[in-house]
C-alpha cells in the first residue's frame, strides 16, 4: 500500500514542470523554516530560509545580474532581487525568502495564462494540412501542400483536410468549416462547390481542383492575419510599454530616497529605513500592468478568431468598442446576391405556365436571373431554336409558338407592345410576339439579417443605414424588411466614400461592413471597417480593420460584444492594478505595510489581473 502510494508520489513529481517542482520543494523548506524559527531554532530556521531561497529566488538574480549587465536592470526581476538580498541583509529572513516565493507564484500563474492564450491561438494554426494527395501522370501520390499548383486534382478523403483552396470535381460530402468560418453545422458540397482550406471533409471522398496555391489560400491568410494581429497594438498597451518605461526607474529613486533621506535627517534609524524602502521596492513592481493588459488583448484576438472573427490587432477593439452608427452595403452584405422570385404576373393568369415557358427559353443562359427562373420552374417543356441577344434577353421555339425573354429593349426590337409599367429587377415574356407577362425576381435576404440588425440596436446602435448602387425601388423592400432607419441607393463608390467620411467627422463612430472590392475606400474612411464573407474578396480585406470570415451577420453583434468585453477588461486591469498600487505604495512609504502585506498585495494584484484577463479566451 505504501509503495504504490510513493510510487504514485514519485511519478506525479517526475511529471511536473521544473518551474512548479522549485514552488512546491521552495513553500516545503519555507514551511520547515518557519517551524523552526517559531520553536526558536534560529540557525536552523535560517539555513532552512537560505535554502529555500536558493531554490526558489538563485534563477530570478541571476537573470537580474544579466539584465543589469546587458544595461536594461529595471525590470520586476531586478526590484523583486533588490528587496529580497536586501531583508535576508538586515536579517529579515522569512520576508526576504517570501518575496521570491510568492513572486515565483505569481509568475507561475502569468506564465500558465500566456500558455493557454497560446494554445489558443496554435489550436487555429493546426488548421491546415502539410501534405496533400495528388493525382499525376494518372498517379495519385502524396506532396508537400506548398508544391501543389492551381488546377491540379487533389483526393480528399473522410477525415482529411483540404490544404489548399479546391472546386469539388467528383463526389458529394458534408465539411466541417468551423476553424475558417466558426460556424457549427456541417455544410454540403458538391461538384460545382469551392471548399477553403482548413475545412474538414467529413463523410465522402472528393476529387477536387485547386484553385489557389497554398500560400494564396484561405488558411494561410487567416494565420498570417492572426500573427500581424498580435504586433497591432492597442492604445492600452501602448499606455502600459509607455508607463514602464518611466515608472520603474522612478519608483527605484524613490526607494533610495526613502532608504537614505530619513536616517539622514535623523527622523528614523537605518534599518527601519531600508525595510521601507525595500516594502517600496516590492509593491512598485508593475507584474500585474506589464502582464495582464496585454494578455486581454492577446486572448481576445484568439477568442474571436475561433469564432470566425478576425481582428486586425489591438487597436481595432477600441474603434470596434466605440462604434454607434452601423451603415452597410446592400448586395453580399445584407443579402446573399442569390435571386429569388418576387412576383409573376401572367395576362391570361396562369402564372406556373409562364414560369415554365421562360425556364424552357431560359435554358441555354447562364445569367443569375435564368439560373433563378429555371430553379423556381417545375415542368420541363421541350425547345428548339435558342438564340442569345447579348444585355437584353433570349429566344426560343416551344411547341409552335417562339417565346421571347428579356428587358424592355428586347421588345422594342422585336416590336412587342408592352403597355404596362413593369417593375424594376422583372423579366418580361412574349409569346408569338404578344406581351404575355412578367416575372419579378428580388436579392435574397441573409435569413439572420434581421436578427443580428435588432441585436446591434440592442447593444446602443443609434442608427443603421444602407449605402447601394441599386435603384430605390429594389433597396426599400431591404430596408424596411430589416428595420433600418435610412437608404441611399443608387450611389457610385465615391458618393459612398464621402458619405462616410462626412459622418466619420461627427462626435459618433462609423462602423461601415462590406464585402466587395468596391467597398474598400468606404471601408478605409470610416472609424471601422468589417469585411463580410472573408477571404474572396482580397481589397475589402485589406482596407477593413476585421473580417468575418463566413460572411454570417449573426457575427456582427458577437464581434461588438467581443470588442467591449476586451476594452473592459483592459481598463478593468489598469484601474485595479493602478489603485491598488497607489494605495499600498503610499502606505509602505509610511510604514504602514510591511513586507508580507507587500508581497500579499503584489502577487494577489498579478493572480486577479491574469484571472480576469483569462475571460477573454471564453468562446
Amino acid at each position: 500500500m505504501m509503495r504504490t502510494f510513493f510510487e504514485r508520489a514519485y511519478e506525479r513529481i517526475r511529471k511536473m514542470d521544473g518551474e512548479l517542482f522549485r514552488i512546491i520543494a521552495g513553500a516545503v523548506v519555507f514551511a520547515i523554516a518557519l517551524i523552526l524559527d517559531l520553536c526558536r531554532v534560529d540557525v536552523a530556521a535560517v539555513i532552512f530560509y537560505i535554502i529555500s531561497f536558493l531554490i526558489v529566488g538563485a534563477e530570478v538574480v541571476v537573470d537580474a545580474i544579466i539584465s543589469v549587465i546587458h544595461r536594461n536592470p529595471f525590470d520586476e526581476k531586478f526590484l523583486m532581487s533588490t528587496a529580497s538580498v536586501c531583508a535576508l541583509i538586515i536579517g529579515s529572513y522569512a520576508e526576504g525568502t517570501a518575496v521570491m516565493l510568492f513572486y515565483l507564484v505569481g509568475d507561475y500563474f502569468e506564465k500558465k495564462a500566456v500558455h493557454r492564450s497560446r494554445l489558443s491561438i496554435k489550436a487555429l494554426m493546426d488548421i491546415c494540412p502539410d501534405k496533400a494527395s495528388v493525382i499525376r501522370d494518372g498517379k495519385e501520390m502524396t506532396v508537400p501542400a506548398s508544391e501543389v499548383k492551381v488546377g491540379e486534382t487533389l483526393v480528399i478523403r473522410p477525415g482529411d483536410r483540404f490544404s489548399v483552396d479546391c472546386r469539388v470535381e467528383e463526389g458529394e460530402s458534408d465539411t466541417d468549416t468551423s476553424p475558417i468560418t466558426g460556424e457549427s453545422v456541417p455544410r454540403p458540397v458538391a461538384p460545382g462547390d469551392e471548399v477553403q482550406s482548413g475545412c474538414l471533409n467529413i463523410n465522402g471522398m472528393l476529387k477536387c481542383i485547386s484553385i489557389r496555391e497554398q500560400s494564396e489560400s484561405a488558411a494561410s491568410r487567416i494565420l498570417s492575419m492572426i500573427e500581424e494581429a498580435s504586433e497591432n497594438k492597442s492604445k492600452e498597451e501602448d499606455f502600459i510599454t509607455s508607463f514602464s518605461r518611466y515608472y520603474t526607474p522612478a519608483v527605484v529613486i524613490c526607494a533610495v530616497l526613502l532608504a537614505f533621506i530619513p536616517p539622514l535627517l535623523s527622523m528614523r534609524g537605518w534599518v527601519d529605513s531600508i525595510r521601507t524602502a525595500l516594502t517600496f521596492l516590492v509593491v512598485s513592481c508593475p507584474c500585474a500592468l506589464v502582464i495582464s493588459v496585454p494578455l486581454a488583448f492577446f486572448g481576445g484576438i484568439g477568442g474571436a478568431a475561433a469564432k470566425g472573427i478576425l481582428y486586425k490587432g489591438g487597436s481595432s477593439f477600441a474603434d470596434m468598442a466605440g462604434a454607434n452608427i452601423a451603415v452597410f452595403d446592400k448586395t453580399g452584405t445584407l443579402t446573399s446576391g442569390e435571386f429569388e422570385i418576387a412576383d409573376i404576373y401572367a395576362e391570361d393568369g396562369d402564372t406556373a405556365a409562364l414560369l415554365n415557358i421562360a425556364a424552357a427559353a431560359e435554358t441555354g443562359s447562364n445569367h443569375p436571373v435564368a439560373l433563378c427562373i429555371r430553379k423556381t420552374a417545375e415542368g420541363e417543356l421541350s425547345v428548339s431554336g435558342l438564340s442569345e441577344f447579348p444585355g437584353k434577353g433570349v429566344s426560343a421555339v416551344i411547341g409552335t409558338e417562339r417565346v421571347l425573354v428579356g428587358n424592355r429593349s428586347l421588345m422594342e426590337q422585336e416590336n412587342v407592345r408592352v403597355d404596362m409599367k413593369i417593375p424594376p429587377n422583372s423579366v418580361i415574356v412574349a409569346r408569338d410576339g404578344r406581351f404575355a407577362g412578367y416575372i419579378t425576381v428580388k436579392d435574397r435576404i441573409k435569413p439572420e439579417a434581421r436578427s443580428a440588425i435588432a441585436e446591434l440596436i440592442r447593444l446602443g446602435f443609434k442608427k443603421t443605414v444602407i449605402l447601394t448602387g441599386d435603384h430605390e425601388e429594389n433597396a426599400v423592400s431591404v430596408k424596411r424588411e430589416l428595420g433600418i432607419n435610412e437608404l441611399h441607393a443608387s450611389m457610385l463608390p465615391d458618393d459612398k466614400y464621402k458619405y462616410i467620411k462626412k459622418l466619420s467627422g461627427s462626435s459618433d463612430r462609423v462602423m461601415y461592413v462590406g464585402d466587395g472590392i468596391n467597398d474598400a475606400p468606404t471601408l478605409t474612411a470610416a472609424d471601422v471597417g468589417v469585411a463580410m464573407g472573408g477571404i474572396g474578396s482580397e481589397a475589402a480585406i485589406e482596407a477593413a480593420d476585421l473580417v468575418i470570415t463566413s460572411g454570417n451577420l449573426s457575427k456582427l453583434p458577437e464581434a461588438v460584444k467581443t470588442a467591449r468585453s476586451t476594452i473592459f477588461i483592459a481598463k478593468t486591469n489598469i484601474i485595479f492594478a493602478l489603485t491598488v498600487k497607489i494605495a499600498m505604495l503610499i502606505l509602505g512609504a509610511a510604514g504602514v505595510v510591511g513586507m508580507w502585506g507587500a508581497v500579499v498585495a503584489d502577487v494577489g494584484v498579478s493572480i486577479v489581473a491574469i484571472l480576469n484577463s483569462m475571460r477573454t479566451l471564453k468562446k
